[in-house]
């Protein structure tokens, strides 16, 4: 159940933390609002409105696989997801491997592709310009990979604010947190469940990717689902009295059909550990849609200069 945020004055909430619920009381009616989860975890220092329930994540796609249009998009749409997708602004515009992280050719999105996923409402943030390794570039390579991915996707119509280091490299590294606070609000570096919001650099947020699970259990998606499941609820032991403290930001790169589907892709060995099914993926959006999790951009995130924290928007 979703909540009027324009009401929440006239009620009194309080949390029921064996089940991890809130519930409402507005009189004499009680009313039982399901919790939401993100994909990556962040924490937040100041209250967290409680139209929102204490589970959320935060939803990202890299590497402009064509699978996130051609399957990935359909089922965020069957659940009324939104996500933010991350954008090699040079694979977008040549579809090579000079530029791309993916298989390049037919199995990359274009400029096109991406005005679809944006019309859909999803949110459109930078990854590079060539999605090198920041911490093995010349300083004029860095100037150019951040900053003129940006202007590229303001050429195309988009003002991204938020910079995500391909392989999520150079996480407390100044020289790269000087370039990107040149240009954005915002960096995502690192790995790790959870981000804080009172306490993490607002150019580090770490992120969660399966890549790990991929390899170990390529073919069983019973496992990965699993971890999955633990991993997103992890968040609940710091989100407490209403309060979103911690939340998940988490990473897909390739959907497609594998694990013996009768539909199995023509999948290179190299790429398998980055894809994830597509049953699979439906299965996981719709654990969140069930369980009543809250599936936020990071477009949703903002930062306050006074208290030097993030925190979500309204």
């Amino acid at each position: 159940m979703f909540l009027n945020k324009n009401r929440t004055g006239s009620l009194f909430w309080f949390i029921d933390v064996r089940k991890y619920q809130i519930i409402g009381r507005k009189t004499s009616k009680a009313v039982l609002v399901s919790s939401f989860v993100f994909f990556l975890i962040v924490c937040v220092s100041s209250t967290f409105p409680v139209a929102y329930a204490q589970k959320a994540i935060i939803l990202n796609f890299d590497d402009d696989w064509k699978g996130q249009l051609t399957y990935a998009a359909p089922i965020l749409e069957k659940y009324g997801f939104n996500a933010t997708f991350f954008v090699t602004t040079g694979c977008l515009t040549y579809q090579n491997s000079s530029f791309c992280n993916n298989a390049g050719g037919n199995s990359s999105m274009t400029w096109d592709d991406i005005k679809v996923l944006a019309e859909m409402g999803h949110d459109i943030q930078s990854h590079g310009v060539s999605h090198k390794d920041l911490t093995t570039v010349s300083a004029a390579d860095l100037e150019y990979e951040i900053g003129q991915s940006k202007q590229s996707l303001l050429e195309h119509g988009y003002n991204s604010t938020i910079f995500s280091s391909p392989y999520a490299s150079g996480e407390g590294n100044s020289t790269i947190t000087n370039v990107i606070a040149k240009y954005y609000e915002l960096g995502r570096r690192g790995y790790a469940p959870l981000v804080y919001l009172d306490s993490t650099d607002r150019y580090s947020l770490p992120v969660w990717v399966d890549y790990n699970l991929q390899a170990m259990y390529r073919d069983n998606s019973t496992m990965i689902f699993n971890a999955f499941v633990e991993s997103i609820n992890s968040q609940t032991q710091y989100n407490t009295n209403g309060t979103i403290n911690a939340i998940p930001i988490i990473v897909i790169h390739n959907v497609d059909y594998k694990n013996n589907s009768s539909n199995a892709s023509n999948i290179a060995p190299q790429w398998l550990d980055s894809t994830i099914d597509v049953n699979l993926f439906e299965q996981e959006m719709k654990y969140l849609y069930d369980n009543g999790f809250k599936v936020l951009t990071m477009s949703d995130l903002g930062y306050n200069q006074t208290s030097n924290s993030l925190y979500i928007k309204n």
